[in-house]
């Protein structure tokens, strides 16, 4: 479901607590009165995940996704990523994303999904001692079956 301005205190706390680097206010204000998708998922009423994406001459790229740290491991973001892009089958042919490089879940997590590592972008995210490596990755829509009921936990 998507979120709107008002949820962006359960959104950004959310944010602050999954990532050493968390967007800012401003850049969940600027993403919600931009074209940007802005998404989540919420448990018994209240947010545990969420999700922003652009989506740019039939490319998605996905900007941000994060889940309560309490939650995680618990096929949330699989399951958001698998529904948007059901959404953008007919509007998109390819989802692109940054990850960082010593993001060793969200890799997996990418890959069992079939995203394919498309590049690198060097000291491109701020790291405790410097900066970090971002690896893009790619997936192209057109080519993830979505009848298939085993795609889905």
């Amino acid at each position: 479901m998507e979120f709107t301005s008002s949820d962006l205190p359960s959104i950004l706390e959310i944010e602050k607590s999954a990532s050493a680097y968390p967007w800012s206010k401003k850049n969940f204000c600027d993403s919600l009165v931009s074209s940007h998708i802005c998404v989540g998922v919420k448990l018994h009423g209240l947010w545990c995940a969420h999700a922003v994406f652009s989506i740019v001459v039939g490319e998605a790229e996905l900007l941000i996704l994060a889940v309560d740290p309490k939650l995680q491991g618990q096929q949330i973001a699989k399951n958001l990523l698998l529904y948007m892009e059901s959404q953008f089958k007919l509007r998109v042919s390819s989802i692109f994303l940054e990850v960082r490089k010593s993001n060793h879940i969200a890799i997996g997590l990418y890959e069992s999904l079939g995203f394919n590592q498309a590049g690198e972008r060097a000291n491109y995210y701020p790291a405790a001692k410097g900066r970090e490596s971002a690896l893009i990755y790619a997936k192209h829509i057109e080519d993830f079956d979505f009848s298939s009921p085993d795609k889905v936990e």
